[in-house]
């Protein structure tokens, strides 16, 4: 039998338990080509939001009834597809359920080794590592000696954008919620300093941290804290805009940055970018990712959430702070 979240009703706001239903189903028979796959761990992404509203997003929409979309690591159980075997761990859209048949041509046979499959949702993972490689190194262009400021730093992409640019010289500037993300992103990941926006004006602490003004922003936030470190640019600065995750329970009514200006008045860039544009580059970085790891450089926080039923509980965990790192469901 398949357990699964499915998608009861689309969300207005911030989605709710009732947004969403545990259903289980017999599993269907595989069809040539299809594999059956038991899920291992699933990858709480901010873009799952973006897919459950009534008009399609970038990543596409979530259909009602139907699980919620989710990527994920599993195991072949089952195979008639030639390039998979039982017993293959294996990467790609999985789905918020316990088993998934699909088309073997949508997933990744992972290696062999000393790595965990659930890595390639974390440090190695597209929405995750990669991300944030291809925006701080790639896009961002840090270099030493960088004032580097990211937002959500304490979140899955922010953590490892912090350490990136801690591996290139920069000096890192963290913004997060709560003095003990703040101690988080000091103590764990080797920020300079940290900016609770939950204390007082975040602005002012920014300032204090950055006297001499921002190079590059990691933004992963946008809304009131893209604001904010628009006046705190330095000339020539970078902003890169990762995500905007203070703007997806609203997509209809997305607010644009109000300080918009300062990038022309610092001779600033302001750069978006989507990850599977470099995915040429991703082997390259991947072995970046594994070597800095091994040198202690790079680590990944894990928050593990237990049980299918708790899919809907992780995903808002994304929008009330109550993790560090990578959000994953163990179902």
């Amino acid at each position: 039998m398949n357990r699964k979240v499915v998608l009861a009703s689309r969300p207005d706001g911030v989605p709710t338990a009732a947004n969403f239903r545990l259903v289980q189903a017999p599993v269907p028979e595989l069809a040539d080509g299809a594999v059956l796959i038991a899920t291992d761990y699933l990858s709480i992404d901010a873009f799952i939001r973006t897919t459950l509203d009534d008009r399609p997003g970038f990543h596409g929409q979530a259909e009602l009834e139907a699980p919620v979309m989710a990527l994920g690591v599993g195991r072949v159980v089952a195979s008639r597809f030639p390039g998979l075997a039982e017993g293959d761990s294996v990467f790609g859209p999985i789905g918020a359920q316990t088993h998934a048949v699909m088309p073997g041509g949508m997933y990744r046979k992972l290696p062999a080794g000393d790595l965990p499959p659930k890595t390639w949702l974390g440090l190695l993972g597209m929405t995750t590592g990669l991300t944030a490689y291809v925006g701080m190194l790639t896009v961002g262009e840090v270099v030493s000696g960088d004032t580097v400021v990211v937002s959500a730093a304490a979140g899955a992409v922010g953590s490892v954008a912090c350490q990136l640019a801690k591996i290139a010289g920069a000096r890192v500037i963290g913004i997060a919620g709560g003095s003990a993300k703040c101690d988080f992103l000091v103590n764990t990941l080797g920020c300079d300093g940290a900016v609770d926006y939950k204390a007082d004006d975040a602005g002012a602490q920014l300032a204090a941290h950055a006297p001499n003004g921002v190079n590059v922003f990691f933004d992963n936030v946008g809304g009131e804290i893209l604001d904010a470190v628009l006046l705190q640019l330095a000339p020539g600065a970078r902003v890169v805009l990762c995500g905007a995750i203070s703007q997806y329970n609203r997509m209809g009514e997305v607010r644009g940055p109000v300080n918009y200006l300062k990038i022309a008045e610092r001779n600033a860039s302001m750069r978006g970018f989507t990850v599977d544009r470099y995915a040429g580059d991703f082997a390259r970085m991947e072995a970046d990712i594994v070597r800095w790891s091994g040198e202690a450089k790079l680590t990944m926080p894990e928050h593990v959430v237990t049980g299918i039923e708790n899919f809907p509980t992780a995903l808002g965990m994304l929008f009330n702070g109550g993790h560090r790192g990578k959000l994953l469901v163990a179902p």
